[in-house]
């Protein structure tokens, strides 16, 4: 059964995860593709000033973010656009109609800034920890790997409209006039703020390091597993069917309640308990009188008959 989403007052950092519908790889690292997807998180962006992304990380069936909120902003709003836009243009690109997403998303609360490093890492590590590259800046799709790594403020997407370029003449001074570009804001982290440069170029380092460590640990589970195939080329990708499944099936680890060390985890769960009986006694005398409630701080009230689970 699904949780309720919940945004407690202090806690600013979150992780979101959401799958395409399926597991069908939706969104494959083709050129158009990557810059739809950018465009629309730009989009987003730009609408919703207090959300800011620290880190991002498409693959071909799922995406991750990790997400900071300004007081008052709400990620279901920042959401609802980035994946309308997405599904919108995508489907269109596909040629297909329906759902383009699985289920409903539920943001995952980031506990401390230790916390906070090591989801960004997990992230941008995502198509080596898939087993799809040798190394993350090999990823063909949508990743700010190499944006925070160099230092850079955004992630810039550009994408050449070649076939209306072509027919109007193919002229290198015409190019501009057919290529678009979307900028991806990238926030740096909390624990970086007010350090030197020198400072900043060692925490990058250390960030990319902790990546190109989870490539060599996955290098050598695969040696471990006697095997010894080459990766596909990181070109490849761009080539998929779109309709096609993983070879593994979508995995279905259970979601965490939050990240964070042992005891911040327990004293968040029961802050969940105490905000879901506050919010079944709302919700219930909202549906039997019709008058809208005062509901628990970081909660919304339900749209439809829902069903939430206990911690």
């Amino acid at each position: 059964m699904a949780r309720i989403r919940w945004y407690p007052p202090g806690i600013r950092y979150y992780e979101v995860v959401f799958k395409c519908a399926g597991d069908e790889m939706l969104m494959r690292p083709d050129p158009r593709t990557v810059f739809l997807i950018a465009r629309a998180i730009s989009m987003a962006c730009r609408k919703y000033a207090g959300i800011h992304v620290h880190a991002l990380g498409f693959v071909s069936n799922h995406a991750h973010l990790v997400l900071a909120l300004d007081g008052g902003a709400r990620v279901s709003s920042f959401m609802q656009l980035m994946n309308s836009q997405i599904a919108t243009s995508l489907n269109e690109l596909r040629g297909r109609r329906g759902h383009f997403f699985e289920g409903r998303y539920v943001p995952t609360a980031i506990l401390d800034d230790a916390h906070l490093f090591a989801r960004m890492t997990y992230v941008h590590a995502q198509p080596v920890h898939h087993d799809l590259v040798e190394r993350a800046e090999e990823w063909p799709g949508l990743s700010s790997f190499r944006a925070v790594c160099e230092g850079k403020p955004a992630v810039e997407v550009a994408w050449l409209d070649e076939e209306a370029w072509r027919a109007a003449g193919g002229r290198q001074d015409q190019i501009r006039d057919y290529t678009e570009t979307a900028s991806i804001p990238i926030a740096s982290l909390p624990q970086w703020s007010g350090s030197s440069e020198h400072e900043l170029r060692a925490a990058r380092r250390a960030h990319e390091q902790s990546v190109r460590d989870r490539a060599r640990e996955k290098r050598a589970e695969r040696a471990g597993r006697g095997e010894h195939r080459r990766l596909p080329r990181p070109s490849s990708y761009a080539r998929i069917d779109p309709f096609s499944r993983s070879s593994g099936g979508a995995m279905r680890r259970p979601r965490p309640w939050a990240h964070g060390d042992e005891l911040a985890i327990m004293v968040y769960r029961e802050g969940y308990s105490m905000m879901l009986e506050a919010y079944r006694v709302s919700s219930r005398r909202f549906r039997s009188t019709g008058i809208l409630c005062v509901f628990p701080a970081g909660t919304f009230p339900p749209r439809t008959e829902l069903t939430v689970a206990a911690p």
